[in-house]
C-alpha cells in the first residue's frame, strides 16, 4: 500500500502541469501525465478485496492516459530536426 502523501505530490504535479501548460504545453503534458501515472497507481494499491477488477479497469485507464501523455510531450514533431 503507497503513501496517500503520494496524492498531495500527484495534485501538485497535475496543478503544475496546468500551469506550465500555459507557457510549454508539452512540458505541461508530462507534467500532468505524470501526476496522472502517480493518482493511478496510488489508488490500485489501495483497494479493497473483491474490487480489483473493477480498480483495474477505472484506475488503470488513468495510468494508460498519464502514459499516453507523457508520450506525447517526449515525442518530436516530424518537422524537428537537430
Amino acid at each position: 500500500m503507497l503513501s496517500p502523501v503520494l496524492l498531495d505530490i500527484a495534485a501538485a504535479l497535475i496543478g503544475a502541469g496546468i500551469l506550465i501548460s500555459v507557457i510549454n504545453n508539452r512540458m505541461g503534458s508530462v507534467s500532468i501525465g505524470l501526476g496522472s501515472v502517480t493518482v493511478g497507481v496510488v489508488l490500485l494499491s489501495n483497494v479493497p478485496q473483491g474490487w480489483e477488477i473493477v480498480a483495474l479497469g477505472f484506475f488503470g485507464i488513468a495510468v494508460l492516459a498519464g502514459l499516453w501523455m507523457i508520450s506525447v510531450g517526449l515525442k518530436r514533431t516530424g518537422g524537428e530536426h537537430s
